[in-house]
């Protein structure tokens, strides 16, 4: 054991009976290439899991965010749109053909939504090279952004709104009409586009 008996931290490990090693009372690092110890440090492995533990909140803040999501677009939103595509088909505003394409966007956002989160499982356990990893994440934002762009259109549009009016003669709502059956679309193919790029890039998974 040693012992301090005094006000230098300068110590050392006494011969005989001791290895001879100098150090510093306070950082306990060696004293031969010791400066200054007043400032806050952090060794390295505390360093490499704090960095660790940033990154793991960074891809389960994400995925749990677009669980929740997914749920609501896989329920209250569904719920929703199937009422409403209920109500024009009853006052014979338009046919279901006509209107199928907010069931479909909703079932599309709900799919996208569900390979989304576990993306984020997928990229916190990957193992890839640099470049790899930036083609993933362009891919994954692409998939992302196009869908957040369908969901805003989709359940902020009043789309009740259109039982009240002529429909025939409302270009708006046409225009939101074509604007959502194009998203759909590109958000179908840039799934497409991920799913295939994951599994020819990472066949073995």
């Amino acid at each position: 054991a040693i012992e301090k008996n005094g006000g230098c931290m300068h110590m050392t490990c006494r011969k005989p009976g001791g290895c001879g090693h100098e150090f510093c009372w306070i950082c306990l690092e060696d004293w031969n290439a010791h400066q200054t110890c007043n400032a806050p440090k952090e060794k390295l492995a505390v360093k490499n899991a704090r960095a660790e533990l940033l990154r793991y909140g960074h891809y389960w803040e994400r995925f749990a965010n677009h669980e929740v999501a997914q749920k609501s677009s896989a329920g209250a939103l569904k719920d929703k749109l199937s009422a409403l595509v209920a109500c024009f088909v009853a006052e014979n505003v338009f046919n279901a053909k006509d209107v199928e394409f907010l069931l479909c966007a909703a079932d599309q956002i709900t799919r996208c939504r569900r390979f989304l989160k576990w993306t984020y499982a997928f990229a916190f356990f990957m193992k890839a090279t640099e470049d790899k990893k930036k083609l993933f994440e362009f891919h994954q934002g692409q998939l992302e952004g196009t869908v957040e762009r369908l969901s805003d259109l989709v359940e902020n549009t009043r789309w009740e709104e259109y039982l009240e009016i002529d429909v025939a003669e409302s270009r708006d709502f046409e225009q939101k009409r074509g604007q959502t059956v194009g998203l759909t679309k590109v958000v179908h193919d840039f799934f497409d586009s991920l799913h295939q790029w994951i599994q020819e890039t990472f066949p073995d998974g």
